[in-house]
């Protein structure tokens, strides 16, 4: 409950962002995407925060960079068959901390067939003391809204 009042009192009166900060955090979600689809962990790792909490569609919450890892890393060992495709809603940047919402598709191959998932997702970044944006809070659900296929603004 006080991270959703803190959420809402941060969004209701944002600092004014640089468009440098916004860049950047929309090519951490590039990034985010093309170390996924490479398997590459360590990569991966490198865009979160220490105490970064991640809540998954239908999964129970991952606390910490170790706990992120564990979840990731037998998913990563041969580089997923995927498609992540995201079309922004929003994004505030207060000071040193940032509000992502975005609309995302996700499709991963396996030889049993596709597994579909299209949601929304809510991403809260940080800006270290290196000036360097990481990922914080990632919470993924499904929402009604969103379906397949994908709008051809998803990129």
């Amino acid at each position: 409950m006080k991270l959703a009042a803190a959420l809402l009192l941060l969004l209701a009166t944002p600092a004014a962002a640089t468009p440098a900060d916004e860049a950047a955090i929309r090519a951490h979600g590039r990034e985010w995407v093309r170390a996924f689809k490479a398997g590459d962990i360590e990569a991966l790792m490198r865009l979160y925060t220490p105490d970064a909490e991640v809540a998954l569609h239908s999964k129970p919450k991952l606390k910490g960079r170790d706990a992120i890892r564990a979840y990731f890393t037998p998913l990563l060992k041969t580089p997923p068959d995927a498609d992540f495709l995201l079309a922004e809603e929003s994004l505030v940047v207060d000071g040193a901390q940032a509000f992502f919402l975005s609309k995302y598709w996700f499709t991963i191959r396996t030889p049993a067939g596709d597994i579909p998932e299209a949601g929304r997702s809510l991403i809260v970044y940080r800006k270290g003391d290196d000036g360097i944006w990481r990922l914080r809070v990632d919470i993924d659900q499904a929402a009604p809204d969103v379906t397949f296929p994908p709008p051809p603004e998803a990129k």
